[in-house]
């Protein structure tokens, strides 16, 4: 089951916990403007995707599907739920960092960017200037 609304407190720190157990950036969720789209089964959480919306830019984050569930198909439904969610609110491009999954974004039409050449929005976010580390490779993807 797909769900597209804001999080309750429990599944938040469920979402949390995911992203910690997997070595991904979790600290400043509570404090963000990340929207999630999570994945269900029965009451636990097995994926998620956060989008943070700055004008018609997007940051794409916290993007995990538990191991169990990995290469079913699970991690494709999110990316595009996200981008239709992104397609909705008038987004022109979607922007993400990656020190993981470089092959999996290309494959879905992701681009390697300069960091340099990120708009200013995205790169003031704490994910871009505090977060991530400086050898994450930037990319994004640009939409219709």
């Amino acid at each position: 089951m797909i769900i597209n609304r804001e999080l309750k407190k429990e599944e938040l720190l469920q979402v949390k916990k995911l992203l910690e157990n997997n070595n991904l950036p979790h600290d400043d969720l509570e404090r963000s403007k990340v929207k999630f789209i999570i994945s269900k089964n029965k009451s636990e959480i097995i994926g998620s995707i956060g989008i943070e919306l700055y004008g018609t830019d997007v940051l794409l984050r916290s993007f995990l599907v538990k191991q169990n569930y990995k290469n079913k198909g699970l991690g494709s439904i999110l990316l595009m739920a996200a981008i239709e969610k992104c397609k909705s609110e008038k987004v022109t491009k979607i922007h993400l960092l990656t020190t993981t999954a470089e092959t999996y974004f290309a494959k879905k039409g992701f681009d390697i960017t300069e960091r340099i050449d990120a708009p200013n929005s995205i790169l003031h976010t704490k994910e871009f200037s505090e977060i991530c580390p400086s050898s994450s490779i930037y990319m994004t993807l640009k939409l219709d």
